[in-house]
């Protein structure tokens, strides 16, 4: 067989029965044998074919939901009837602080509560002191405590709410320029005020503020620098003479004594001095030294104010 003739015979050579097709999924696939000695061979493994079947969906038991389990006719008979909840709510939210702007202070209880039975011991306390103080047209007096945190301020400005209430013109004038605290308690502007004064950069009248009382007006303590304590030591005595000219009370915030010794020996300046104290911190050390110090600046101590939350 010539080439040409060979050609033409592979060409329409078609494989007889299904031994010689492609089996899909057969497990070897067909191989090419090329140059054999008889010439260009096609062959594939004889295996039957064999068609692939899918597989069956899998079947899963159903599961029946258990029934609930029936009461006993004994429980179902005793059961009570739903009972109706009570609730009452307690309100533990914290209070925001005072902010100067927001109005008086809640302490200053002869201002907003003059009824009170608090308000009632300033008047008594007013009463006790007009009985030292009988002769005198104008009267200063100087508070002040052993330790802070006794109330003198709270003390202080009820006192004066309550003589101004009485027709009475008072004035507050506060000396502590460590811890001030009349301007915040009164929610007036801190300053400027005291130091300003002393220091000469503003004329007396114009540093006083008026207060929600007629009757009452408020020297703050304003901002103090370097040479307010040598100022208070000084002037403090002449500003407290001005002052009585004007009004009828002259009431000093003096702070905790001894921080300032400068205003401590202006004591002498005011017609009495009264100590407060927390009523468990009388008898202690701090308060008997302090009694005994007053004197000897020649300050006329007159008597002391306890205080209790």
């Amino acid at each position: 067989m010539t080439g040409t003739n060979l050609a033409r015979a592979i060409s329409i050579e078609e494989p007889a029965g299904p031994d010689d097709a492609f089996v899909v999924g057969s497990e070897s696939p067909p191989f090419v044998e090329i140059g054999g000695p008889s010439g260009p061979i096609f062959s594939a493994p004889h295996k039957p074919v064999v068609e692939a079947k899918k597989p069956e969906p899998r079947a899963f038991p159903r599961i029946a939901a258990p029934a609930p389990a029936p009461l006993s006719p004994a429980v179902a008979a005793d059961a009570a009837p739903a009972a109706l909840l009570s609730v009452r709510f307690h309100d533990a939210a914290p209070r925001p602080a005072h902010r100067p702007g927001t109005g008086p202070d809640a302490g200053l209880v002869a201002l907003h509560f003059p009824d009170h039975a608090v308000s009632s011991e300033y008047r008594q306390l007013r009463d006790e002191v007009r009985k030292q103080l009988p002769e005198a047209t104008s009267r200063a007096l100087t508070f002040t405590a052993a330790a802070p945190d006794a109330g003198t301020t709270t003390v202080l400005l009820n006192l004066a709410v309550t003589l101004a209430r009485g027709g009475q013109r008072a004035v507050v004038v506060d000396t502590n320029f460590t811890r001030p605290g009349v301007a915040a308690k009164l929610a007036l502007q801190a300053g400027p005020g005291l130091a300003e004064v002393l220091g000469q950069h503003l004329p007396l009248p114009w540093a006083l503020q008026p207060t929600p009382i007629q009757s009452l007006q408020v020297l703050t303590a304003g901002a103090p620098n370097d040479h307010t304590a040598g100022a208070v030591g000084r002037d403090l005595p002449k500003l407290i003479a001005q002052l009585r000219q004007w009004f009828d009370w002259v009431l000093i915030d003096a702070g905790v004594w001894g921080v300032v010794p400068e205003r401590d020996a202006t004591c002498s300046a005011a017609d009495a001095v009264y100590l407060v104290s927390r009523e468990g911190d009388v008898e202690r050390n701090e308060f008997a030294g302090l009694k005994t110090w007053v004197k000897q600046l020649g300050g006329s101590l007159r008597g002391y104010v306890t205080t209790r939350a």
